[in-house]
């Protein structure tokens, strides 16, 4: 079986929360491919879906947002499981989400949006930005005013994005799931 096939079926058997079989289909890639990055932290993941089960499906949104961009994001998730196994509970999974986000260049949401105060124009902060550095969301409200702001400045297509990467992280919150209406249906580009 290719890799990309046992991949995708061990993620979508860890997302339907059973980490014995998604860990047997990721052990099974990672022997076809031993420096799968995907499979690694998938396996990982599951070990430790046994025990924090909101916790593995928290890091497994975390870990897809932040592969392609951070240079070890191994590392981070492995420092993540590591402090939530230790024991350290006297902050949630969330906390610990922002101060890994707090280590990587980017701006803080705030920041983001005095740059388009400063600016008086949402279109060019949110170019400047995007183009050369990371805005860390990392509260709901957020999360929130972001993808107001992207619909209402026509970015429908990097809502709908954001929306589908991280509403997840949310599970099943009307507050997130509400803002699927801002985007008109079959339109998802860029209007202006």
């Amino acid at each position: 079986m290719k890799l990309d096939i046992l991949l995708n079926r061990a993620e979508r058997l860890f997302l339907e929360k059973d980490y014995k079989n998604s860990l047997k289909l990721y052990s099974i890639a990672l022997n076809k491919e031993p420096n799968s990055i995907d499979a690694y932290v998938g396996a990982m993941l599951c070990d430790l879906g046994f025990n924090y089960e909101e916790e593995a499906q928290v890091l497994y949104y975390y870990f897809q947002t932040i592969k392609e961009t951070t240079s070890d994001p191994i590392l981070s998730i492995e420092n993540l499981a590591d402090t939530l196994t230790k024991g350290d509970m006297q902050k949630d999974i969330y906390t610990l989400l922002d101060e890994d986000m707090a280590l990587y260049d980017g701006i803080e949401y705030e920041d983001f949006l005095q740059i388009i105060e400063d600016k008086d124009n949402f279109k060019e902060a949110f170019e400047d930005a995007i183009f050369s550095t990371k805005v860390i969301i990392s509260k709901k409200w957020q999360f929130i005013d972001f993808i107001k702001k992207l619909a209402e400045n026509g970015y429908y297509s990097v809502a709908l994005e954001y929306l589908e990467t991280h509403a997840p992280m949310y599970k099943n919150d009307q507050d997130i799931l509400t803002l699927y209406s801002l985007l008109p249906k079959g339109s998802m580009w860029y209007t202006h």
